[in-house]
């Protein structure tokens, strides 16, 4: 195997390992009581209790589509691009619930937002990635 596809293949796999954690996360999020999620933290249990249907359908869009993507990627499918693109419009919808429409960031402050700027990050990351992996004519 060339040396730019096992690069290549090994960044998929990464993506397909932090995706499926995200999936995995999701269902935790999705199906726990808030009071279990935030463990006694009171603002933490009111965002998750007051989180909007659409804020759990975009992270679900942001979970689900970042995994189908990474596959795509893997089997260097040029709907990776697409997949990541939706994943990052439903990470933007999630995070713009609870880090502009509610208090969490006002109540905990700034560094709320470190780990959500982490997974934009990838998010962004992962379309641009795909988006030159899967130009016809790129490394196999």
């Amino acid at each position: 195997m060339p040396k730019a596809a096992k690069k290549k293949r090994i960044i998929a796999i990464a993506l397909l390992l932090w995706n499926t954690l995200g999936v995995v996360m999701w269902a935790l999020q999705s199906s726990t009581s808030p009071e279990t999620l935030a463990q006694g933290d009171e603002v933490q249990i009111e965002v998750w209790r007051a989180m909007p249907l659409w804020a759990w359908i975009a992270y679900a869009v942001a979970a689900w589509s970042g995994l189908m993507g990474a596959l795509a990627l893997l089997l260097d499918r040029r709907a990776a691009v697409w997949l990541f693109a939706a994943s990052v419009f439903g990470v933007v919808a999630q995070f713009s619930y609870a880090l502009v429409l509610s208090p969490l960031v006002q109540a905990k402050g700034p560094g709320v937002v470190a780990f959500p700027a982490v997974i934009l990050i990838i998010a962004l990351g992962s379309m641009v990635y795909a988006h030159v992996a899967t130009e016809p004519g790129a490394p196999a």
